[in-house]
C-alpha cells in the first residue's frame, strides 16, 4: 500500500560510513537536500553530492549551476543512473573511498535505487510513485564495499515530536507556538518565490477555459481533500462553475483523513472522469504527487483533452507527469505530517481563485449574492 511509505527506520541503524546524496535535477527540493547534507555532517559521514536525471532537463549545465549556488557547494557532478551518463563519477568515488558502507540519500524519485541497479547490476523495483522503496536495502558492490538504499523521507526520531515541526530548540509552550507560526510563514515565503509566476499563467489559462463555457473540477484525498474543498468553496463564493470530488465517505471520514483509505481505488477516478469534458480544467491536489485516484483522474482528463493542473510539493511524480501545468509548493523539509505543505497549498488555491475571480470582474456585491442560499418552492414534508 502506498500509504506505508510513512515509516521511521532510524538513519543510524544503517551504520553507514559514507554517503552519496542524490539530487533530482527535475525537482531539486533544495531545502531537503540541505537537511540531508547536515545529517551527514552531524553523523560525521564523508559524503558527495551528485545531480541525477540530467537527461530529464533541457539545460543540464545551467541546472547544475543553480543547484550548486543554492547549496553553496561547487564541483557537483551531473549523472543519469537510467541511461548511464557520467556514471564514472560514481565508480571513481567508490574507488577513492576504498570500501565501506555507503548509504544513498535523496528524496522520493531522485533515482537512488536506479543508481544502485546500474552500479551493482541488480534489478530492484523502481517506479515514479513516491515510496517504491520502503526499507533500507543493502547490496554488495565488492568484497569490502556495500551500497545501502534508503527511504526518501528524512525524519530525525531523536528529536521530540518530529512529526511536522521540530520543537527540540524550544524551552516552553509559547516558544513552540511561535515556532509553528514561523515555520508556516517560512514555507509560504519559499513557496511564493517558486510558484507566483506559474499561478498567474494558470489564471489566464483557466479564465480562457471558463470563457468558453467549461468548468473547474478539483480533486484530493486526505488532508489534500480539505484543500480541494476549500478551493471549491472559495470558487463557489466567487460564482465560478466549480465541482469537487474526494475519497471521503460519510461513515469513514476520520480513517480517510489519517490513513488515506481509497487512495488507490480506480473506481473513484472512473466515476469522477464521467463529468470531465474536453476543455474543462481538472485540478489535482496531492502533497506527494502519488495519490492513486488523483493522478489517474488527471490522466483520464488529459485523454479527454481537459486542461490538467496539479498542486503538489513533488513535481517528478505520476501527478506531475500528467499535468499540463504544475503549481509546486516549496515548504519542505517536514516530517511525515505535512502541515506546512497543506498551508502552502491552501494559499496557492486561494491565490488562484481570488486572482481569477478579480480578473473575470467578479464584484463584492455579486460575491455576496453567490453566498446566499437558493430557495426553491417546495411541498411541505409529508404532504403528497
Amino acid at each position: 500500500m502506498r500509504v506505508f511509505k510513512k515509516i521511521s527506520t532510524p538513519f543510524m541503524k544503517a551504520n553507514a560510513t559514507h554517503a552519496i546524496i542524490v539530487v533530482n535535477a527535475a525537482d531539486p527540493q533544495i531545502n531537503t537536500m540541505k537537511a540531508f547534507r547536515q545529517a551527514c555532517i552531524d553523523y560525521k559521514l564523508r559524503f558527495v553530492v551528485v545531480v541525477n536525471k540530467i537527461d530529464k532537463v533541457k539545460n543540464p549545465k545551467e541546472t547544475i549551476k543553480e543547484i550548486e549556488e543554492s547549496l553553496d557547494d561547487f564541483g557537483i557532478d551531473g549523472i543519469s543512473a537510467t541511461v548511464g551518463t557520467n556514471m564514472d563519477v560514481i565508480y571513481g568515488r567508490l574507488k577513492t573511498w576504498k570500501g565501506g558502507r555507503i548509504i544513498i540519500l535523496g528524496v522520493f524519485n531522485s533515482g537512488k535505487t536506479s543508481l544502485i541497479n546500474y552500479v551493482c547490476k541488480t534489478k530492484y523495483k523502481v517506479g515514479d510513485i513516491p515510496g517504491t522503496t520502503l526499507e533500507f536495502t543493502e547490496t554488495k558492490y565488492n568484497d569490502n564495499t556495500f551500497l545501502i538504499d534508503s527511504v526518501g523521507q528524512l525524519i530525525d526520531i531523536t528529536k521530540p515530536m518530529m512529526v511536522s515541526i521540530d520543537f527540540s530548540d524550544c524551552s516552553n509552550g509559547f516558544e513552540k507556538v511561535n515556532k509553528v507560526f514561523d515555520e508556516e510563514i517560512l514555507g509560504l515565503v519559499e513557496t511564493k518565490e517558486s510558484v507566483k509566476t506559474d499561478i498567474y499563467t494558470v489564471v489566464k489559462v483557466v479564465k480562457q477555459a471558463l470563457s468558453k463555457g467549461n468548468k473547474i473540477i478539483v480533486i484530493g484525498a486526505g488532508a489534500s481533500a480539505l484543500v480541494a474543498k476549500e478551493i471549491a468553496g472559495q470558487g463557489t463564493e466567487c460564482g465560478l462553475p466549480i465541482m469537487v470530488f474526494t475519497n471521503d465517505g460519510a461513515d469513514i471520514q476520520p480513517v480517510t483523513f489519517s490513513k488515506g483509505l481509497g487512495e488507490q481505488e480506480g473506481g473513484i477516478s472512473k466515476y469522477i472522469s464521467n463529468v470531465i469534458n474536453s476543455g474543462d480544467v481538472v485540478v489535482g491536489v496531492s502533497a506527494s504527487g502519488g495519490t492513486g485516484f488523483v493522478y489517474d483522474t488527471l490522466k483520464r482528463g488529459k485523454e479527454k483533452k481537459a486542461i490538467t493542473i496539479s498542486i503538489t510539493e513533488n513535481a517528478d511524480t505520476p501527478l506531475g507527469h500528467v499535468s499540463l501545468y504544475i503549481l509546486k509548493s516549496n515548504a519542505k523539509p517536514e516530517g511525515p505530517s505535512s502541515s506546512k505543505i497543506q498551508t502552502a497549498h491552501l494559499v496557492i488555491g486561494h491565490t488562484l481563485i481570488l486572482v481569477l475571480a478579480d480578473e473575470m470582474g467578479v464584484t463584492a456585491d455579486e460575491s455576496v449574492g453567490y453566498m446566499l442560499p437558493d430557495v426553491l418552492e417546495n411541498k411541505k414534508m409529508g404532504i403528497k
